[in-house]
């Protein structure tokens, strides 16, 4: 597989005008690579990457992603280096949200990432050369009671990115999939907190505000570009868990799952 180099790549990287996307934007660009951000905030995302070199879409929509695609190939050419970073969350018990917030969540976290694979991959498959990075969450392997939807959608982007990996490996493509744990980023200002948790949202955010620095979790987007590394737990807390929990008896699970533990 011909590896990219960050100093010559082409990269998109969604959800780039705050937190994980921003410092990945601001990173990539370090290093020397030209970095096309994507954010429905279009001012954040010019504030990051440039007005020319920022464009605004909404993930969740299919025909969105695939115009954005066809635009960015137009303005600057072939992508080598897919970031899909974008995410949302629910917080509360699963029978306190409504199937409405469901579908709001399975739409970016894990519908867009699908999106943004198929219509960046293609290309990429067919050139022969390319490096697909999606954000996952710890949560994809630590189960909580009160994050049922979003556990969920993040486990399901671990397997969808394996699969592809094994898939595009043949074609010179390589996927990635990063699980970060407790991140500093303004991520609880897009959380629905429902039901008996509605009155932490503010909560939220402070735990959020002592978590890592977002450019950890940069710096691990950038050695899966330069390694096509596969699964990569970032944060103390997440790597623990990636390698306890995963092989862990069912009961000790539960107690995770039930905050026992």
């Amino acid at each position: 597989m011909s590896r990219v180099r960050l100093a010559e790549a082409l990269a998109v990287v969604t959800g780039a005008g705050s937190g994980i996307g921003a410092a990945t934007a601001r990173r990539f660009t370090a290093a020397g690579a030209t970095v096309i951000g994507v954010d429905l905030d279009g001012d954040a995302v010019a504030e990051v990457c440039g007005a020319s070199s920022s464009y605004v879409c909404d993930v969740a929509d299919r025909a969105a992603v695939e115009e954005l695609a066809d635009r960015i190939a137009a303005d600057h050419g072939d992508v080598d280096v897919l970031v899909n970073n974008a995410g949302v969350g629910v917080y509360g018990p699963f029978l306190d949200a409504s199937l409405d917030d469901w579908d709001w969540l399975v739409s970016i976290n894990l519908d867009g990432v699908a999106y943004g694979c198929a219509a960046f991959g293609r290309g990429m498959v067919e050139r022969g050369r390319g490096q697909v990075v999606n954000v996952a969450s710890g949560a994809a392997y630590i189960p909580n009671r009160n994050m049922a939807a979003y556990c969920a959608t993040k486990s399901a982007v671990v397997a969808l990115s394996q699969c592809l990996r094994a898939d595009w490996r043949g074609s010179g493509v390589g996927v990635s999939v990063v699980c970060p744990g407790v991140i500093s980023t303004p991520i609880a200002r897009a959380t629905r907190y429902v039901g008996r948790e509605a009155h932490k949202a503010d909560r939220g955010a402070a735990l959020l505000a002592r978590g890592h620095s977002p450019d950890l979790v940069a710096k691990a987007i950038a050695d899966c570009v330069k390694r096509n590394r596969d699964v990569v737990p970032v944060g103390f807390e997440s790597t623990l868990a990636y390698k306890l929990l995963r092989g862990a008896p069912q009961p000790i699970q539960g107690l995770v799952a039930r905050g026992a533990i």
